[in-house]
């Protein structure tokens, strides 16, 4: 009797399966994603105009990573023309105007994902840091690495999130998916 069930239950997993693997429709694969997948952290990105834009010159960050008022702040007139030592003026202010409202409505007090959550909390309201890396909640998450590591690790910094976050591109940045690349310089055992 328990060998019916058995094969009943596996032949229902391998259907399911079946239908994931062939699932092409963005909407019924993110269904079964959610059951195969990690859910993301923070929201992915959707915008093609900001990847485009920002992620031509570094990882482009998820809009959920920092509140509204620091992407204000980072693409106003003054911080544009010194945007960490590069001038990046918008010429077109339609483009400009369109990645501001991307990022802003996306932004971490919009956002329910659970890091973007964590962040608002670790901020005092009036902070408006221009640096993730600046973030209480991401210090505190990185704080037992020591710089000469990170340093070592060609990751540069800490801003460098794809070095140990394979899936930082997805938006996932649980503690299960880090994978600190080896540098041969440090005996582990």
């Amino acid at each position: 009797m328990y060998k019916k069930y058995l094969i009943l239950i596996l032949l229902f997993i391998s259907s399911f399966y079946s239908l994931y693997i062939q699932a092409d429709d963005e909407g019924f694969s993110s269904f079964f994603n959610s059951f195969f997948d990690k859910e993301p952290d923070v929201a992915p990105i959707k915008n093609a105009l900001y990847l485009e834009e920002c992620g031509a010159c570094h990882f482009a960050y998820q809009p959920g990573l920092l509140p509204s008022r620091s992407w204000e702040k980072m693409l106003s007139q003054q911080e544009a023309r010194n945007h960490f030592e590069e001038d990046i003026t918008f010429d077109d202010k339609v483009v400009k105007a369109q990645i501001m409202h991307y990022l802003t409505d996306n932004a971490a007090e919009y956002s329910s994902f659970k890091r973007s959550r964590k962040i608002m909390r670790s901020l005092p309201s009036s902070a408006s840091p221009l640096r993730i890396s600046e973030i209480p909640y991401i210090k505190r998450k990185h704080g037992e690495m020591p710089e000469k590591l990170i340093v070592q690790l060609n990751a540069g910094s800490i801003a460098n999130c794809e070095a140990c976050h394979q899936n930082a591109s997805k938006g996932i940045y649980d503690d299960d998916e880090i994978q600190i690349p080896s540098t041969g310089l440090f005996d582990y055992d």
